[in-house]
């Protein structure tokens, strides 16, 4: 696991100052070796966190006659299998890594090396003989990588932005675009970012760099079995075999390795079937919340207990959160404004000083409907077919005067049950828009010149048409199609991006069995009714795990790990929040309007958190960015 950088500049032959002052951007990302390569008109950086191959990882790596090299951030599980391969047709390995198979395999198979490839990576290959430089990253978007290009015909290329803004490529000023899909979502969707001139490389996407410019390909979209499905009870055995079988691939290392324990489904499948494979305890990490009402940690431990792991956990307070807000907020390089990159920042750090790689059950909630958006989308059907003036006039002006809060039960309830109200329109995407936009109908007074409704569910069209190219007929329900947009959109977007970042600023690899493209593309392949029904959700994976899940976690309800940020935002952040948007300075909102919906929120009439905290982080960013001089606007 590592952070790349580099230049490719047909006109002038790289700095090597100026490489290093790329790689100093990533440190975090690779502690353990450092490096610069130049030929000719490409210059690598390179980052090293040590997993595999500990003594003979060092970056780029070259085949026989060095004509080919590469850096790569990532894991590739297949490897050994691959190595062998490449063996037996002659060619020559003189390290132990996995790195080291990309450059004899894109000798083989050029530009379709990509499709042997089992893992999570994203790579920068120069070939010199070709003048060719090749990035990709992996299917799912789990490692990320970001391309700037400029009018003077120059790119530059890394897993982070400031890497790439310290390239000196021009970044071209704020994508408003951009910046309205933020305000949209709370992050910033592939393959933009807040800069015109910077581009996130999609999932499953190359870019192919020549002196003649740059192009774009899509190596991958998911292969989902138009067949008839088996019984729910074969569903739920070859589920479980292929979940098996991702989770031992990913237990190898040459370091110590341990899991995130959330207490959820999820995290205590990953544990349990650690447990099976390992002839020691699994090391296993919670944090906890002084609020009850996002406190998971006594779960979490139930689940260690069971399973009898050599178990940690931690207890969050505002004072905590408060204390890394800054270093945290302000390292992401750009906006981004889910709370819960926090805890998961926090539980890292912790975790980094047993372990240098951790297994996480991300992944799962999307594949088999375990949010709560997909529970109001399985019921608003009945609500649908309520006459629409009876639920304009009679029962949303009921629930929107109901005191909405995260700070207590009642509340709770009311926070979704005004949710779930604007979830009764009649189109797909526009409906999946309702389930997770941020400003409501109250807060989008607040923006001048960005639209994040309009620009929000332009967006999601897109996506809800991309998922129904790949999903078989008898797979568009809409909940299949909120599953799958979710799968390729806010998962690498938000929830990878998250624990890419909050786990590798803590020199941390996470691993994410739940997303081999095995199991994705099998969970996908299964009706809707084998995940949710009325009275239960992730129904085919608690009955593939029911004998490693305690029955206390079988039966719980789901909670995110979330932050309770919208109650710190009424005490402890609120003259933090006030001065910070007081004094910024933007056209995309109005800071009076913002500062009035702030007031509505603490006084618990309507509850604005993510609203609020995304202006929050925006603005920050904003400020940050002006005093480096990277924007004027």
């Amino acid at each position: 696991m590592c952070g790349i950088a580099g230049v490719f500049d047909p006109t002038d032959a790289p700095d090597e100052e100026l490489l290093r002052r790329m790689n100093d951007c990533q440190t975090h990302r690779g502690p353990d070796d450092r490096g610069v390569y130049r030929d000719g008109p490409v210059g690598f950086a390179h980052r090293r966190l040590s997993v595999i191959g500990l003594e003979s990882g060092r970056q780029p790596i070259f085949n026989e006659d060095g004509s080919v090299a590469v850096v790569f951030n990532g894991e590739l599980y297949n490897y050994r299998s691959i190595r062998e391969s490449l063996r037996s047709r002659g060619h020559r390995f003189e390290t132990d890594t996995d790195t080291e198979v990309l450059v004899h395999l894109y000798e083989e198979e050029g530009l379709e090396l990509v499709e042997r490839l089992d893992g999570m990576f994203a790579f920068a290959l120069w070939d010199a003989d070709r003048g060719r430089l090749v990035l990709a990253r992996d299917r799912m978007g789990i490692k990320p990588l970001v391309v700037a290009s400029d009018d003077e015909g120059r790119f530059a290329f890394g897993s982070e932005i400031p890497a790439v803004l310290e390239s000196g490529v021009e970044p071209g000023g704020l994508d408003r675009t951009a910046m309205a899909r933020y305000f949209a979502f709370g992050f910033v969707p592939a393959p933009h970012t807040p800069f015109r001139n910077v581009r996130k490389l999609r999932p499953g996407a190359m870019a192919i760099l020549t002196s003649e410019g740059m192009r774009r390909e899509r190596f991958y979209a998911p292969s989902v079995s138009p067949e008839s499905p088996p019984s729910l009870d074969a569903a739920a055995t070859e589920l479980r075999s292929r979940v098996e079988a991702a989770v031992e691939r990913r237990l190898v290392s040459d370091v110590p390795l341990g899991a995130f324990l959330s207490g959820g489904i999820d995290s205590s499948v990953v544990v349990g079937t650690m447990a099976s494979l390992s002839e020691t305890p699994v090391r296993t990490f919670t944090v906890g919340f002084d609020e009850a009402l996002f406190d998971e940690s006594r779960a979490a431990r139930e689940v260690a207990d069971y399973h009898d792991t050599r178990h940690r956990e931690f207890t969050v307070s505002p004072a905590d959160v408060r204390e890394v807000v800054p270093e945290v907020v302000d390292a992401i390089g750009e906006p981004f404004a889910d709370p819960s990159l926090l805890p998961t920042y926090v539980v890292s750090r912790e975790t980094s000083d047993e372990v240098k790689v951790a297994l996480s059950g991300d992944g799962a909630d999307e594949l088999f409907a375990g949010y709560e958006k997909y529970r109001g989308e399985y019921f608003s059907r009945y609500y649908r077919a309520i006459p629409g003036p009876v639920r304009s006039r009679v029962v949303e002006p009921a629930v929107d005067r109901l005191p909405a809060s995260r700070g207590n039960d009642l509340g709770e309830v009311a926070r979704k049950a005004q949710k779930f109200v604007r979830g009764g329109v009649e189109s797909v995407p526009d409906r999946h828009f309702e389930w997770i936009r941020l400003p409501d109908d109250r807060t989008t007074g607040a923006f001048d010149a960005a639209n994040p409704v309009a620009s929000g569910r332009a967006d999601l069209a897109e996506r809800h048409a991309e998922a129904e190219s790949f999903l078989p007929r008898a797979r568009r329900d809409p909940l299949a199609r909120m599953q799958a947009v979710d799968t390729f959109h806010s998962l690498p977007n938000q929830m990878l991006r998250k624990v890419d970042r909050a786990s590798m600023y803590n020199s941390l690899e996470v691993r994410v069995p739940f997303l081999d493209t095995g199991v994705v593309e099998y969970a996908m392949g299964l009706p809707t009714e084998y995940k949710i029904t009325a009275s239960d959700r992730k129904r085919v994976l608690k009955r593939a795990f029911a004998d490693v899940l305690p029955d206390s976690i079988l039966d719980r309800p789901k909670r995110g790990f979330d932050v309770p940020i919208g109650e710190w935002l009424k005490r402890d952040f609120a003259a933090e929040f006030r001065r910070t948007v007081e004094t910024v300075e933007t056209d995309l909102f109005d800071a009076r309007a913002v500062l009035d919906v702030f007031e509505e929120h603490v006084h618990g009439a309507r509850d604005h958190t993510r609203f609020l905290w995304s202006v929050y982080v925006f603005a920050r960013w904003l400020d940050r960015m002006r005093a480096r001089g990277v924007l004027s606007e």
